[in-house]
């Protein structure tokens, strides 16, 4: 029987000391991520915390990082009507071909109206139709299809504007922590945690 060996993952390079700016090196180590050309770069994964107090995780897509990190959804998705009782998420980032994971925690806000306008006005058309034409915690009766062509019969000839329903969140990261894979299995972990002064960073076991 021929084993066939995998080629081992490629080692990045860690943080060689402790920065002062956690969102800058997250944007470095994402850039790195992106020039790999990675089939979905955005994704990322989101956990919230339901009314029953159980918890959910989904794929996200991260559609830009500012003071926080921002992704869209519909307001009436599950993931949306968690963070209206519990205002308070993690996401995770996993770059598992440079053995490294990203972990971003703190509480969500919802984008202002016209950030949303803005982003969704650049979203392609079927985005935007399906963003009318579905309701994520609705059991279908009938193909989707059917919603979205009647859509597009409504807005035909002019632009869609964005749906109250759907909108950005922020989530403003308190904690944020870097795991970065290392030589003879040691891997290094950094955790950034904000204060009054601004953030302080810490290396802790892995």
């Amino acid at each position: 029987m021929r084993v066939e060996r995998r080629a081992p993952r490629q080692q990045a390079e860690g943080p060689r000391r402790i920065g002062t700016d956690p969102l800058r090196q997250f944007q470095e180590w994402r850039a790195e991520w992106v020039a790999r050309s990675p089939a979905d770069p955005a994704a990322a994964v989101l956990a919230t915390v339901g009314p029953d107090g159980r918890p959910s995780a989904r794929y996200v897509d991260l559609a830009r990082v500012d003071t926080g990190f921002v992704f869209f959804t519909g307001y009436r998705s599950r993931k949306a009507t968690d963070l209206a009782v519990s205002p308070y998420a993690e996401l995770c980032f996993g770059w598992l071909e440079t053995s490294r994971q990203v972990r971003v925690a703190g509480p969500v806000e919802r984008l202002d109206p016209l950030s949303s306008d803005e982003y969704y006005s650049r979203l392609p058309r079927p985005v935007q139709l399906l963003a009318w034409s579905t309701d994520q915690r609705s059991v279908l009766d009938e193909p989707l299809t059917g919603r979205i062509a009647a859509t597009e019969r409504r807005f035909a000839g002019q632009e869609i504007p964005r749906p109250t329903q759907w909108g950005g969140l922020r989530l403003l990261p308190e904690s944020i922590e870097f795991w970065q894979g290392g030589p003879a299995d040691v891997p290094e972990r950094l955790r950034y945690r904000r204060t009054e002064d601004g953030w302080t960073g810490e290396r802790i076991a892995p």
